[in-house]
């Protein structure tokens, strides 16, 4: 830090107004003794903007003895024409007003009398600026409880009233209705009403009540029920079965057929063994329980012209699989290509694929080359002469790349870095060419950046390979080569700072001028 710091001090005796010479942010102190009609004793900073001639807009009064002379008395003692401050308990000896006094009348904090003070019963006055004792608050309250009634309304006749200080309200029952009370309670309950056992409606009639709001039975009747099911058959013929007579019976007189009534279930089948010698078309659902047979010699096709749709496991044991579909769906995560692959054959392993470049058919692999054990791409391949694809390989684009520890695209576009370890660009040749600007950014070291010869300031760097020790470095007047500023004085605290010519230099003073 500075050694000596100046501010403006104002000599004038004229202190009924702020200082008007002063910048934004300096300060000045004026030493007149202060009052409360002069500006005396007081400390001002410059805030706003400054006008031509460099002075603040406005000026504050931001403190000064004046202020602090103000707060000399002891905590929690009310003194004349200083600031208030409580005690350690929030207390104060007095506070008074005009109309109004607050003043201790034992020890600080244990007793208040109140001047004006209002004690009545019936609050007849209208006073705002007089306060009720406790005594007349309870006296109005309590004679205000004792002239309440309680006004209700009962379902017919009109609206009653009870004085809730002379008279008792009753709550009794009606017809089928009692009611009790104890303690803070009153129970009201419905009287038990006996009914006659006894057979009501019949096999073919639902008996029906009507009850009112109060469970009262207030109509009787019967819903009559159908007996009859009618039911017929394919070839319109029809028949009724009483329902409360008859028997309805399932028959299997078909050989083809059997009928199993179990457990409220009736249950139409065929026998275990049924050897159809024409076409069967089913239209609806087949279900067939069992293993099942497709044809029995290898002429034998199965078509369908819907979906279908194999529970479990697929076998095709043939020699070639085609599926001619749009899209093919697959859940399994991994594809297993080769699988009885014993001995080494050769072979490639991948995908191969048909493309049109808008004169020919292609053949495109991407895949597992066996003979550099790579993964390599061709996007025009001869594989008529069997699964082995060659060169020449073609380019791959990925949106980003993991290669070992090398990332590229991977932490941003165009970047190259590594998630561990230093990245290391070596070639064949013993020569690296960057073709275009190369922008160094980092913790940049003599050991990771080394140059034959300085770099120019011209061209970014210092122009020199070593430096003055202990110094501020600045460039020289024409920006073409580098300085040194250091200290040629003993005393701590120098700073850097700009003289009248607007030349950097190193001085132990900050002046805010003396006017």
């Amino acid at each position: 830090m500075a050694n000596l710091t100046r501010i403006k001090i104002l000599t004038t005796g004229s202190t009924t107004a702020a200082p008007s010479n002063i910048r934004t942010g300096e300060l000045a102190y004026s030493y007149v003794t202060g009052t409360q009609a002069n500006n005396g004793d007081r400390l001002y900073i410059g805030t706003g903007s400054e006008d031509g001639s460099g002075h603040a807009s406005s000026v504050e009064i931001i403190g000064g003895v004046y202020y602090t002379n103000l707060l000399d008395h002891v905590h929690g003692t009310t003194t004349a024409n200083s600031a208030l401050i409580v005690d350690g308990n929030s207390h104060v000896s007095a506070l008074n007003t005009a109309t109004f006094k607050i003043a201790a009348t034992g020890a600080l904090g244990s007793a208040v009398a109140i001047d004006t003070i209002k004690d009545e019963d019936s609050f007849s006055s209208n006073s705002a600026t007089a306060l009720a004792t406790q005594q007349s608050i309870k006296a109005y309250v309590d004679a205000q409880v004792t002239a309440q009634d309680l006004d209700f309304q009962a379902d017919s006749g009109g609206a009653l009233s009870i004085d809730l200080d002379s008279e008792v309200l009753t709550i009794s029952g009606d017809t089928g209705i009692t009611t009790s009370g104890s303690g803070n309670q009153i129970e009201i309950d419905l009287d038990d009403t006996a009914v006659t056992p006894g057979s009501y409606g019949s096999q073919t009639a639902i008996p029906t009540f009507t009850v009112d709001q109060q469970g009262r039975l207030t109509a009787a009747g019967t819903v009559t029920v159908a007996t009859v099911l009618n039911i017929a058959d394919d070839n319109s013929n029809t028949d009724a079965v009483n329902l409360l007579s008859d028997t309805f019976t399932f028959s299997d007189t078909a050989a083809e057929t059997t009928v199993v009534v179990s457990n409220n279930k009736v249950t139409i089948g065929l026998p275990n063994d049924v050897t159809i010698g024409n076409d069967l078309t089913v239209t609806t659902d087949l279900q067939v329980n069992g293993n099942t047979v497709l044809g029995n010699q290898l002429t034998d096709t199965v078509n369908t012209s819907g979906d279908l749709i194999v529970g479990r496991n697929l076998t095709v044991s043939g020699t070639t699989t085609t599926v001619d579909s749009t899209v093919v769906t697959l859940a399994d995560p991994v594809l297993e290509l080769a699988k009885d692959t014993a001995s080494a054959d050769g072979l490639d392993r991948g995908i191969r694929f048909k493309w049109h470049d808008g004169s020919a058919v292609k053949d495109g692999f991407f895949g597992f080359d066996i003979q550099t054990q790579r993964f390599s791409f061709t996007k025009d391949e001869d594989l008529s002469g069997g699964d082995n694809a060659s060169s020449p390989w073609h380019d791959a684009q990925f949106g980003g790349a993991y290669l070992g520890n090398v990332q590229v695209g991977i932490t941003g576009d165009n970047e190259i870095d590594t998630s561990s370890g230093n990245l290391t660009i070596d070639s064949a040749g013993g020569t690296t060419t960057i073709d275009d600007i190369l922008t160094v950014t980092g913790a940049a070291s003599a050991a990771s950046l080394t140059l034959t010869t300085d770099l120019a300031v011209a061209h970014g760097g210092t122009g020199v390979s070593s430096f003055t020790g202990d110094a501020v470095v600045i460039s020289n007047a024409g920006g073409t080569a580098l300085s040194y500023l250091t200290s040629s004085l003993s005393t701590t605290g120098n700073l850097v700072q700009y003289n009248a010519s607007g030349v950097p230099v190193v001085s132990a003073v900050i002046d805010g001028g003396t006017y």
